[in-house]
């Protein structure tokens, strides 16, 4: 089992990816806002990155997030953005048929249109801007607050091969165009990168009760298939031992290590981070830092 330290930076000329995923609501986004706040402080820069719709990386780190990669102030060498879905479909989608106009007939474009508005579609363009993201050199540590477990997974399972998604729609005749070998070749490149430890992290992210630990092993051994290991289990809002002074809290943080041991016992080849309750909301730069300092140190 690796140090969390070794889980979290990179290796001089490379660049560092870490995955946060797991169940909604179990607090993936304030974990990558802490982390990608310890690597900056680090001297890393750092790119925090969201691929949910329904993200609030913005809220929590108090400052405004847009698809643009925009420097955090507060923080040195920290930069965050939002993959906009409907501005990469859009973009994804005239991509793809302006390319396609210029190989099929009208009559072929008009079904590979159609075709295009669909849900699977909008997969594609995010998971295409995800790998533009992912095989950046700008940046020594990228922080990925994923969307739930089944939604992470769709992204990661997507085909692989671009030029058949078009050969599907255009007919069994079309031509791989360069276009469709510069996108395989580099989605290729970043799938390697996920499926090596040197370079990449997969967190799992569960508060110690069954469902979340079940559904982030499932999806865990779900992966393994894929080549990505989980190497690090944050197990989130743990009762503080000088917390559980109540009958209540007592009950509930014996049933919490009770649950730990299972984490343990699931994930055996990862690390584990205990993340305690806070009393308060985790909410702007001053508190992400303090708490970056309790969980890695300085």
């Amino acid at each position: 089992m690796k140090s969390i330290d070794s889980l979290l930076y990179p290796r001089p000329g490379q660049c560092k990816q870490i995955f946060f995923a797991g169940k909604g609501g179990v607090g993936k986004t304030s974990l990558a806002c802490i982390t990608a706040v310890h690597t900056a402080l680090k001297g890393y820069r750092t790119l925090l990155l969201t691929t949910d719709p329904a993200a609030h990386i913005g809220s929590v780190l108090d400052r405004p997030v847009t698809e643009i990669p925009t420097e955090i102030s507060g923080v040195p060498n920290l930069y965050a953005a939002k993959i906009d879905q409907k501005k990469a479909f859009e973009e994804y989608r005239s991509s793809v048929l302006n390319d396609a106009r210029e190989r099929f007939d009208e009559s072929t474009v008009k079904a590979m249109e159609e075709e295009m508005n669909s849900p699977c579609t909008e997969e594609m363009a995010v998971f295409q801007k995800f790998i533009s993201y992912a095989s950046s050199v700008e940046y020594d540590v990228m922080v990925f607050d994923t969307a739930p477990t089944g939604h992470t997974l769709r992204l990661l399972e997507l085909p692989m091969d671009w030029s058949k998604q078009l050969q599907l729609m255009a007919g069994e005749k079309a031509e791989i165009s360069e276009n469709d070998r510069a996108q395989k070749e580099r989605f290729d490149r970043v799938i390697r990168q996920m499926r090596d430890d040197e370079t990449t992290t997969f967190c799992f992210v569960m508060y110690p009760e069954k469902t979340p630990i079940i559904e982030a092993w499932r999806a865990s051994e779900e992966l393994k298939t894929a080549g990505i290991h989980t190497r690090l289990v944050a197990a989130n809002l743990i009762i503080p031992e000088e917390a559980a002074v109540s009958p209540f809290y007592r009950k509930r943080r014996e049933m919490q290590m009770r649950y730990l041991k299972e984490i343990c016992e699931r994930f055996p080849e990862a690390a584990i981070l205990e993340v305690p309750m806070y009393e308060k909301e985790i909410r702007g730069i001053g508190m992400l830092k303090s708490i970056a300092v309790k969980l890695f140190g300085i």
